[in-house]
């Protein structure tokens, strides 16, 4: 199954593009996709260590289909063919 991967502000600024595609086996699960993606873009394992029980950085979004996950449930979430994921920083100032 395909699934596409958005990246936004600082995830496209270490990963170096802003979208690309990942071929997965079916049943795959989100944190199966995130563990492949810090596999191919070493740049961006500070933000997705993809094991653990802290998998992600607390200033990553994460959006499925336009919905956010929450983190811990990345283990429990199958990603189905045409899935389109959203990883991005929280912006702050002031």
């Amino acid at each position: 199954m395909k699934v596409r991967v958005i990246y936004l502000g600082v995830a496209r600024h270490k990963v170096g593009r802003s979208e690309e595609e990942y071929d997965l086996s079916e049943g795959s699960s989100l944190k199966d996709l995130l563990a492949k993606i810090a596999e191919s873009h070493n740049s961006i394992k500070d933000l997705i260590s993809g094991v653990g029980d802290n998998p992600t950085d607390p200033t990553l979004l994460i959006t499925l289909n336009g919905s956010a996950v929450n983190p811990a449930n990345i283990g429990y979430i199958n990603l189905r063919d045409g899935d389109t994921l959203a990883l991005m920083t929280v912006i702050g100032g002031g």
